[in-house]
């Protein structure tokens, strides 16, 4: 399977050798091309997906193969490793890297349980074979080459993962999704009317534009310019875990959003409010070294409309859209059953959050052991012959090699066409002839026998085709229930995305309420661990640096030793329109020393009046007094006051205004 040329015809395996011979063909390190592998379901003689349209659709990438259900399946599986098989109406393509064989998600199984499935598994094979054909360098090779010309063109329009592209040549061709940014839905990069350029495989027709591209660098500039800090942007949720989420503001440009920036509840799981894929809003807000940081607890959808998401190209739409409105959680949500993705055969379990296939055995029940010669030997040696359950035996008729043999009707038309009337023994030269009468009756016996054995044989063969078809019928009985729960298991997942959505908004929209109340003046019961308000904020400053500083970090950020100046408690009641949990933070990034590499904190010395030559601050103890931003882009602002003592410890002043500038 190393030739240039992929076959011009769909491959059809016919015998188990060559079923053998295509599961060590696909495991061969040399192999050059993908392989699109289409089993027919069980009780049909073609598969659903049509082979002729896929490898039309793939235009020599790939070798399309289709292999029967049954005997061959059987043999198939027996040279493959573990979850990788195809059977039952499955389908699935086999890159050229086998990383398959160790992590067989990276060839994901599709399966059609009817005809009416064809269109869908056939996009899904489709963009597999060219997703590996890219990493095998097979498209866009004409990219690299010396002589390649550049080809411009104007987008005519975006259908499903391909785009059609008017050529300066006057001709046409496709942009596949596969070769921009295969995470990013193609109608989210290219639009209509839209220039493009790139590399023209005049074979396929396919234009390659990868070099007009941005990359991770360029993209993140993108955001930077894009996005001011405090506006409310779009994200895509890439990964959650225990105590962060990864969202990315571009593809690439990912921002580890701690749970303290999410919720305030340390009872909440990120994984029951985000889901890998799920479009949110998110405030960026100061990080140091000019990074970017992103807030979510803050956010209030009903009222912070998020700007755009930015374009991946010039001309191009935004790369992300605000999710649609969600459904009421008592609403049913209904699901086309051509939408739903099946992964599995038969209800063989899960792995790896896919549905696992049936084994051969559990479509046609366990394989028959296999008799080796020195058994079939021994048993011919007894004058014995293996029969079907309910059968008659017949017995052993000497032959000339010296072992019984039951005769069969073959051997009777033979010998009457012979003009002889009864059969010949082996001993026949050795001893006299037996009587003509008690010949004939020995040979009439041995003929009821053989037709006995015959009709026997034949009923069962009826019995064996009646309880096929029962098989097939509760095959496709089960393939129906298969299909029906995997639509369940779709609904129910769907929902889950919908209840982590509204339980994330509930919390954020508990938290808003809560701050509202309270610059209202309405009294908001909070959760107190002290009488004392200084232990309690002791307390919460505590807490929160636990939170904030990773455990790898917190021997080299320490919270230093602060006290509490007279007016601080107070200021902090009294100053409103900035929340506690702000005050509380940033008091974590002043005590750690984090403060001053953070740009949006804006730390400087607090001079005694407002002009830039006026005097710092200092005490006689030799303190200085420090101003630090609680707020940014808001009217009258709020700012931290702090003073730094000798030795390094700090002594808190105050919560103001942005104009007052007293300690």
């Amino acid at each position: 399977m190393t030739e240039s040329r992929v076959p011009a015809r769909v491959r059809r395996v016919a015998s188990e050798d060559e079923a053998r011979e295509l599961a060590a063909a696909l495991q061969r390190p040399d192999r050059g091309r993908p392989v699109v592998v289409i089993s027919t379901p069980a009780g049909h003689d073609a598969p659903f997906v049509d082979p002729q349209r896929v490898l039309d659709d793939i235009a020599g990438l790939a070798e399309v193969v289709v292999i029967p259900t049954g005997d061959v399946s059987w043999a198939f599986s027996s040279g493959m490793p573990p979850d990788t098989q195809v059977y039952g109406g499955a389908s699935r393509v086999y890159g050229t890297d086998l990383e398959w064989v160790h992590q067989p998600r990276r060839s994901p199984l599709h399966f059609a349980y009817s005809a009416d499935e064809d269109a869908r598994v056939r996009d899904r094979l489709v963009g597999d074979v060219m997703r590996f054909a890219v990493r095998a360098g097979i498209v866009g090779a004409a990219r690299s080459a010396p002589d390649a010309a550049t080809t411009g063109g104007k987008v005519l329009g975006v259908l499903g993962t391909r785009a059609l592209v008017s050529t300066e040549d006057g001709g046409q061709a496709s942009v596949a999704e596969e070769l921009v940014f295969p995470d990013v839905p193609l109608v989210r990069v290219l639009a209509p009317g839209m220039r493009v350029t790139g590399v023209l495989d005049p074979g396929r027709r396919l234009l390659d534009i990868r070099g007009m591209l941005p990359d991770v660098d360029a993209l993140r500039r993108a955001v930077h310019a894009a996005y001011r800090v405090g506006q409310v942007v779009l994200g895509r949720v890439e990964a959650v875990g225990d105590d962060a989420v990864r969202i990315a503001l571009a593809p690439g440009v990912l921002v580890r959003v701690r749970r303290p920036e999410i919720t305030g509840n340390d009872l909440d799981l990120l994984s029951d409010l985000f889901t890998p894929g799920e479009v949110v809003a998110a405030r960026r807000v100061p990080a140091p070294l000019d990074g970017l940081a992103l807030r979510l607890d803050d956010v209030d959808e009903s009222e912070d409309q998020p700007v755009p998401a930015i374009a991946l190209l010039d001309g191009g739409p935004p790369w992300l859209e605000p999710a649609p409105a969600e459904p009421a959680l008592g609403d049913p949500v209904l699901v086309e059953p051509s939408v739903v993705e099946p992964v599995g055969a038969l209800p063989g379990g899960r792995v790896d959050g896919q549905i696992t296939p049936p084994t051969p055995a559990d479509l046609f029940g366990a394989r028959p052991a296999e008799q080796s010669p020195a058994e079939a030997d021994a048993e011919h040696g007894r004058g014995a012959i293996t029969t079907r359950e309910g059968s008659p035996d017949v017995g052993p008729v000497p032959t000339s090699a010296g072992g019984p043999r039951t005769p069969t009707p073959g051997d009777v038309a033979a010998w009457h066409a012979g003009g002889q009337d009864t059969l010949p023994s082996p001993a026949a030269a050795e001893t006299p002839a037996e009587p003509a009468g008690k010949a004939a009756r020995d040979l009439s016996l041995s003929l009821d026998a053989a037709k006995s054995q015959v009709a026997s044989l034949a009923k069962e063969l009826l019995d064996d085709k009646v309880k096929r078809r029962q098989v097939e019928l509760e095959v496709d009985r089960l393939l129906g229930r298969v299909g029906e729960l995997t639509e369940r298991l779709d609904r129910s997942e769907r929902r889950a995305e919908q209840q982590a959505t509204a339980l994330r908004k509930a919390r954020q929209e508990a938290a808003r309420l809560r701050r509202r109340l309270g610059d209202a003046g309405v009294e908001v019961p909070e959760d107190r661990y002290f009488v004392d308000d200084e232990e309690q904020l002791r307390f919460e400053v505590l807490s929160e640096w636990a939170r904030a500083i990773p455990a790898a970090e917190k021997a080299g950020r320490p919270l230093a030793e602060y006290t509490l100046g007279p007016r601080f408690l107070a200021s902090l009641t009294d100053v409103e329109g900035v929340s506690r949990d702000r005050v509380v933070w940033t008091l974590v990034m002043v005590l750690t020393g984090l403060a001053p590499e953070m740009n949006g904190l804006q730390v400087h010395r607090l001079r005694i009046g407002a002009g830039g030559d006026d005097p710092f601050r200092q005490r006689d103890d030799g303190a200085v007094c420090w101003r630090v931003s609680l707020q940014v882009n808001t009217p009258s602002a709020r700012r931290l006051h702090y003073w730094k003592l000798p030795g390094g410890a700090y002594e808190l002043s105050r919560v103001v205004l942005h104009d007052d500038v007293e300690p």
